[in-house]
């Protein structure tokens, strides 16, 4: 856990310390040290596990200078954990063995693949033997768990046995990636690192929340490619939000055709990507897209650096590579610190003739004196009230004899700093080892790249501004409180349960006015007669649509915008009645103004999600839209919609005025409202357009869908 939390830890839903804090475990299926059963062994003895160890073979009586046991039930006591050495045809038997002795906890590492249409499946069948005992399970079809510092390393593939402990816990759905973690040169060490495999009963969520209850879980890392278990994974980043410990995530499926292969591998829906962005900013993950970009921020968070600014400084010994990271932090959103005259004063006091004392900042001259140069010129960029965080941007290449002279100007100004510092290397395969290591025992991250780095510099300032945020909102509920629940609640419910079809458009915006949404003055009619009256009521000029099965009414042309009196309503309506059906809705012609949509949509996994977007070619070819997970407050909606790229329009452009944005607040926080009290009716809510003008926002278009999902 952080330090500084103040979050008591919640106990796990599952308690997986038979499994990552084994006592005691016992290799069914172990065998010669060329096999993987011996390959489990051998790992365990070299890791020096001092937990007894228990072999399970029929075919030996000793093994590794102990004795072999034909069953579980001959072993002197209940081990903690069975680790299963067994092919998919001896899966069910074995497993069931485990659970016949009260073991509590399995590692399954065959796939339990069985044929097409056969029912039910080994995995099914597994899953029941594991669920009726209550059992946990790392996998199927997983490479093992390391305990760093209970040095249990369950791996049935060979693993240094002089992995160090550390304060990051890795969860991955792939083992390849589990692999490539454990034997990393990155400088980044685990107290856990876990093949989650299927997640046949046990799930990263699961994992997750035992790595929270560990007080040495600095930073969480997950390579995700779905969320089996929505509700804990959910708590989990919950939970990891309180305690101010970061969870970073590699998301696989966020293309289409990667969406698919991550179905086609883990035999789950990748989700959508769209629902786990809102996710994630939500609960402050940092969304990773590559392993080096997630090795480098799994550095730099595991120092439990949280920088006080957004503004970060750069100290370049090149004015290429500094043009280059200018470059690149543009293109990925890292603010370089506005540093003031004061700083440029003290800067340009010690640099050499020609070179500009600003932020980056390339203080190479002619490399006399540049000790002290690139010492006063870090404490100068630090102490600026701009800056966040600090990095050391310089190339460390190796030698024979490595210049530790960049490690040295570190040492000394360290305990002199204010804010956090990181050294960026600008390619990782030109590194001296010996200065990259004094670096790293000194606690300084090494970030290996240029683009991975600067990810990583982004990632830290815009966790600690996600905490500060939390932080000054700690206790706050929701406000839909202040949204009036309609007194025909239990009305509206019953429309929408009996409904077999999406509502029109007339009776959607009834739904949506019982929740306090401003919609257009209507009249929805079925004869010239009232027709006429309706507009003369509302006032010409006018809108007439149809209202007879009108999911699509202007594709088919039933809409007419602008009608200015009664005799050209006659003649659309009459045409109306020829094509599309007598019954139409009369409406009022609403001012031009801002477009936008609102939507409620409801994810398989998470639930209902707020939908925000600029109207128009904006959401459908620019996809400018935000999600927001519900329940919700004024407060995020408000970030949600000022975040939008078509936001500015909002302030008012070319003389029209500003759009009142609390009233798009309300609407948005009034539909939110509506999901609270009838999510569970509900299928899809779809307001386009929410036209924004100055002194209110108005439904002018809607469409309810009820809800067509299965029960749970």
């Amino acid at each position: 856990m952080a330090s500084g939390s103040t979050a008591e830890p919640r106990r796990p839903r599952q308690d997986l310390t038979p499994l990552l804090h084994a006592s005691s475990v016992a290799i069914v299926g172990i065998s010669g040290p060329e096999r993987f059963g011996g390959i489990l062994y051998n790992n365990l003895a070299e890791f020096g596990y001092p937990g007894e160890i228990y072999g399970i073979n029929p075919r030996y009586e000793t093994l590794y200078d102990r004795p072999c046991y034909p069953s579980l039930r001959d072993l002197p006591e209940r081990p903690d954990c069975a680790l299963l050495a067994v092919p998919n045809s001896r899966l069910a038997a074995a497993l069931k063995e485990v659970a016949d002795c009260g073991i509590p906890a399995a590692a399954i590492f065959a796939n339990a693949y069985s044929e097409p249409g056969e029912e039910p499946s080994l995995a099914q069948q597994l899953a029941e033997i594991a669920q009726a005992s209550s059992m946990v399970v790392c996998g199927l079809n997983c490479m093992g768990f390391i305990s760093t510092q209970q040095r249990l390393p369950i791996s049935g593939y060979a693993v240094n046995a002089h992995l160090p402990a550390g304060n990051v816990a890795l969860i991955s759905h792939s083992g390849s990636v589990w692999e490539g973690f454990v034997q990393n040169q990155h400088g980044v060490a685990f107290n856990y690192i876990v093949s989650a495999g299927n997640e046949m009963v046990t799930s990263v969520a699961d994992y997750m929340q035992f790595a929270l209850a560990d007080e040495t879980t600095r930073v969480i890392g997950v390579f995700l490619e779905t969320v089996r278990d929505a509700d804990t994974f959910l708590l989990a980043l919950e939970q990891a939000a309180e305690q101010d410990v970061p969870v970073v995530v590699l998301k696989s499926g966020r293309s289409e055709r990667g969406a698919r292969l991550a179905q086609a591998h883990s035999g789950a829906l990748a989700g959508n990507n769209a629902t786990y962005e809102a996710i994630f900013d939500h609960y402050g993950v940092r969304r990773v897209t590559s392993i080096d970009e997630m090795m480098d921020t799994l550095e730099l968070l595991s120092t439990g650096m949280r920088p006080k600014r957004r503004g970060v400084t750069a100290i370049l010994d090149s004015g290429g590579q500094r043009a280059h990271m200018v470059d690149l932090a543009e293109t990925i959103g890292v603010e370089f610190a506005a540093i003031n005259e004061a700083t440029a004063a003290r800067l340009a006091a010690v640099l050499e003739p020609g070179l500009d004392p600003i932020n980056p900042l390339d203080a190479w001259g002619t490399g006399n004196g540049a000790d002290e140069i690139y010492f006063e010129c870090v404490l100068a960029l630090d102490s600026d009230p701009a800056t966040g965080l600090n990095l050391f941007a310089v190339d460390l290449p190796p030698s024979e004899d490595e210049d530790m002279s960049y490690p040295a100007t570190a040492e000394a100004v360290l305990p002199r700093l204010e804010n956090p510092m990181a050294f960026l290397v600008h390619a990782s395969a030109t590194v001296g080892p010996r200065q990259v290591n004094r670096l790293r025992e000194l606690g300084i991250p090494v970030l290996m790249g240029t683009e991975t780095g600067l990810r990583a510099a982004r990632h830290a300032v815009e966790y600690a501004a996600f905490q500060r945020a939390r932080a000054q909102t700690q206790g706050d509920a929701t406000d839909l409180r202040e949204v009036r629940q309609p007194e025909n609640l239990d009305a509206l419910r019953r429309t929408l349960e009996t409904a077999s079809e999406a509502l029109d458009e007339h009776a959607s915006k009834e739904l949506l006015n019982a929740y306090g949404l401003t919609t257009t003055r209507e009249r929805a009619v079925s004869t010239l007669a009232d027709a006429l009256a309706a507009a003369q009521e509302i006032g010409y000029p006018i809108a007439l649509k149809t209202a007879s099965g009108d999911l699509h009414k202007t594709e088919r042309g039933g809409v007419r915008l602008g009608i200015a009196g009664p005799e050209e309503l006659t003649e659309e309506y009459l045409d109306f009645e020829a094509r599309l059906g007598s019954r139409v809705l009369v409406q009022e012609m609403v001012p031009d103004g801002f477009e936008l949509l609102l939507g409620l949509v409801f994810d398989p996994q998470f639930g209902p999600m707020l939908t925000i977007a600029t109207g128009g070619i904006f959401v459908e070819v620019l996809k400018d839209f935000c999600m927001l997970p519900l329940p919700t407050t004024s407060a995020k909606i408000a970030d949600a919609l000022a975040s939008l790229r078509g936001a500015p329009i909002l302030q008012g452009v070319r003389g029209r005025p500003p759009a009142d944005t609390k009233a798009i607040v309300q609407a948005a926080l009034s539909l939110a409202a509506l999901a609270a009290d009838l999510g569970d009716c509900l299928g899809e809510v779809d307001i386009n357009p929410l036209v924004a003008l100055p002194d209110r926002a108005v439904v002018v278009d809607a469409l309810v869908v009820p809800n067509t999902r299965k029960p749970a």
